[in-house]
């Protein structure tokens, strides 16, 4: 049974302390230097800023000494106009050893991390004029765990961004490799209690042989993978109360004329949250959790954790999947069966599971590493097809029915194309 939403203990998560500034970075014209990533198709500029959270309600299990939790959200935004292009370099907020760290045996060492830190993106920090009137959609992403790293996803969200949404990408401390804290300097990976996840699944695939012949015997696979994953599932709970903060927060400021920044021009009764790998099944069950406040939700390539098997979903949602691990796709066939609501799935040909990130555009990498992350497929118009399809699924959900393009006319032989209505 899952649990749901305490409105008195809601009340009781109190946010100590926020703190709402504009990242800056060292002047760098556009011109200056080329962006690996694709230009955003939408027709809004983007800014980026930050913002810390801290719930008083929790204290941080990972570390001594009692603290709250604190939370690190990256908003990209639509604004009007620049007054200087400041443009924020790729992963500049990462330590290059971080990422090395990571990525290094698929040959992202940390000379070519330096390389990819030169670059630019498309979205800049420093003096900016926001629209005077008009109040955006925001929607919550949740990167992976363990490899996840919010600015891996920086051609998703601000594409988002430049078709009119306030993307909020919300870090989580000690399960991501990286999360910046005011409490602390740094939150760093937890390695080995992250890998005990990894090896519950591990142990699973050397000695468990499952009969998948039958749609009984694929349920059966399906709820024995739930019932003994349970660092992963512990995983799902944890996150799932950080974008509830979140959203509490957003649900109390947005809007209002004294909120700080982009947080002013935000409609917080039009809000939608996604993510990739265990960021996406936390999209799923935050969904589940929270119906009267997220309108739509999206989970790319992971496996269904959590609730959904046996509560189904009101809210439209999409399932974008890869081809790269054939059992947990099977698994969200059997979570997904009972949607009682609008849902949309994808499936990319050949697609491996970082297809959903910026390693598709990352052409530094050897081709043989390349594939081993994102598959035998052309990175990036896999990443065009990606934001075509969640730009054009969260336009219509959360921008009072706007027109779907992609759903109803696409054709393309690297997609296999479901929409599912009840």
């Amino acid at each position: 049974m899952y649990k749901k939403l305490n409105p008195d203990r809601m009340k009781l998560k109190v946010l100590l302390f926020f703190v709402f500034l504009l990242v800056w970075i060292p002047p760098v014209v556009a011109d200056d230097l080329e962006s690996l990533l694709p230009a955003p198709t939408g027709r809004y500029k983007i800014a980026t800023t930050k913002l810390f959270l801290v719930d008083s309600t929790r204290k941080e299990t990972f570390v001594l000494g009692g603290k709250p939790r604190e939370l690190y959200v990256k908003l990209w935004y639509p604004v009007a106009s620049a007054e200087a292009a400041n443009y924020d370099h790729f992963l500049g907020d990462f330590p290059s050893e971080v990422i090395s760290g990571i990525f290094h045996d698929v040959g992202l060492d940390r000379e070519l991390v330096g390389q990819v830190q030169k670059t630019i993106t498309h979205s800049y920090s420093g003096a900016h004029t926001l629209y005077a009137e008009e109040a955006f959609p925001v929607v919550i992403f949740n990167p992976g765990f363990y490899f996840g790293m919010a600015d891996f996803y920086t051609s998703i969200v601000e594409n988002l961004a430049s078709h009119g949404f306030v993307v909020c990408t919300l870090n989580h401390p000690f399960e991501q490799p990286y999360v910046e804290q005011t409490i602390r300097k740094s939150a760093r990976l937890k390695r080995k209690k992250a890998q005990l996840a990894y090896l519950q699944l591990f142990l699973i695939e050397k000695f468990k042989r499952f009969d998948l012949e039958t749609e009984e015997q694929v349920e059966a696979a399906t709820r024995y993978n739930l019932r003994k994953l349970k660092r992963f599932d512990r995983v799902i709970r944890r996150w799932t109360l950080d974008n509830e903060v979140l959203i509490d927060y957003l649900k109390a400021v947005g809007g209002q004329a004294d909120a700080p920044g982009i947080l002013s021009q935000i409609d917080p009764q039009r809000l939608g949250v996604f993510g990739h790998s265990m960021g996406g099944a936390v999209a799923g069950q935050v969904s589940l959790q929270n119906p009267d406040r997220v309108k739509a939700g999206a989970n790319l390539d992971c496996f269904q954790f959590g609730d959904l098997i046996d509560h189904p979903l009101e809210q439209p949602f999409m399932l974008m999947e890869s081809e790269h691990y054939h059992l947990w796709n099977l698994g969200n066939s059997v979570v997904y069966s009972q949607v009682s609501a609008p849902f949309h799935k994808l499936t990319i040909k050949g697609a491996r599971h970082f297809a959903f990130s910026d390693v598709s555009m990352l052409d530094l990498i050897e081709e043989k590493d390349k594939k081993k992350m994102i598959g035998d497929i052309d990175g990036a118009e896999t990443l065009r097809l990606i934001n075509a399809y969640l730009e054009d699924f969260f336009s219509h959900y959360l921008k009072d029915g706007a027109a779907v393009r992609i759903f109803d006319n696409f054709e393309d032989q690297q997609i296999k194309y479901k929409n599912i209505l009840p």
